[in-house]
């Protein structure tokens, strides 16, 4: 008997094993693993944002006490075609095949290049990247902010004479309006302008301004009057504008807080960086950009009578995806 409810015993507890074990398994694939004590370390080369075509880079650092069996990196959303671990010329490559990151024998401390290449725009992207040795496992998260592709406008100049005598920007196309009281009448057309338009130029009490067309500065009867945001920027330098990539002026104006911008900027001179958002009317909706001032002075223009004022910028704005 007692024979009996040994054997009872050791069948109950193999039985345990097994369905313990089948709980650390899916698909096949081990799930759950101890924490491991080896060093290791993630480090994106940028900020961690693109728009699409855009090239992550993450240099991957791993030292263990025992043999590092795989890489793993997996992604809420795929990236385009050319995602993947690389091997920097000069640098040993530990991996036996670079997708599904199984690394060599008798290996225990690796360095690694994971790129990721952004496929779309429309979601933010979770990268999870795991170590397992033969302790257990280590890992470590980003989250790829994907933003807009960028434009650049060179040199865009705008005049203005009065607060209802006074041009226009767009930043869809970089058209710029002259003259918009020609553009208040109730017609197809000039609902198409004042959808577009972003941005004014105005000088009140010598102080010169960039608006909204909401803006109470700007004097019309436009019904379509888009709320663009300003927003002075302290934290960009010369350098930084001319080298702009979408995920640094989604970064600096993010830095800037110009989502708490206001529908106009007075007292601007040149040099000034300037962030804007548009608004979600706009045909460029809801996108953010930055202004260089590079002149502002008076002068004379064949559609104002007497002295006007111009400015002279350079704009780089996000676009809508085609």
């Amino acid at each position: 008997m007692r024979t009996i409810n040994l054997l009872k015993f050791v069948l109950i507890g193999l039985l345990m094993s097994v369905m313990s074990a089948c709980y650390d398994v899916e698909d096949g694939y081990r799930i759950n693993y101890a924490e491991s004590t080896a060093q290791f370390s993630v480090t994106p080369a940028t900020v961690t944002r693109g728009a699409v075509g855009d090239t992550l880079r993450f240099t991957i650092l791993a030292k263990a006490e025992t043999d590092i069996k795989s890489v793993i990196v997996t992604s809420s959303l795929s990236g385009k075609e050319g995602t993947g671990f690389v091997v920097d010329s000069g640098k040993t490559d530990p991996l036996i095949d670079h997708t599904y990151g199984t690394i060599q024998k008798n290996t225990r401390q690796l360095e690694l290049v994971y790129k990721y290449i952004v496929a779309q725009d429309s979601d933010n992207v979770m990268l999870t990247f795991s170590m397992i040795d033969g302790d257990g496992k280590k890992s470590a998260s980003f989250e790829v902010f994907t933003v807009p592709s960028i434009t650049s406008y060179s040199h865009v100049i705008l005049y203005t004479n009065s607060a209802s005598k006074t041009d226009g920007f767009s930043t869809a196309d970089g058209t710029i309006y002259r003259a918009l009281a020609n553009y208040e009448a109730v017609t197809t057309v000039n609902q198409a302008v004042q959808e577009s338009l972003d941005f004014i130029f105005l000088v009140s009490n010598g102080s010169a301004l960039l608006a909204g067309p909401y803006d109470g500065n700007f004097s019309t009867n436009m019904k379509i009057r888009n709320k663009t945001k300003f927003k002075l920027l302290t934290d960009i330098t010369t350098a930084a504008f001319d080298s702009l990539t979408p995920a640094t002026l989604s970064y600096l104006v993010d830095l800037g807080k110009v989502d708490k911008g206001t529908t106009s900027i007075s007292g601007i001179k040149v040099g000034d960086f300037i962030g804007y958002k548009t608004d979600f009317a706009s045909t460029n909706s809801y996108k953010y950009g930055i202004i260089r001032v590079n002149a502002i002075h008076p002068s004379n223009c064949s559609w104002y009578d007497g002295v006007s004022y111009l400015i002279d910028m350079d704009v780089v704005s996000q676009i809508n995806k085609e």
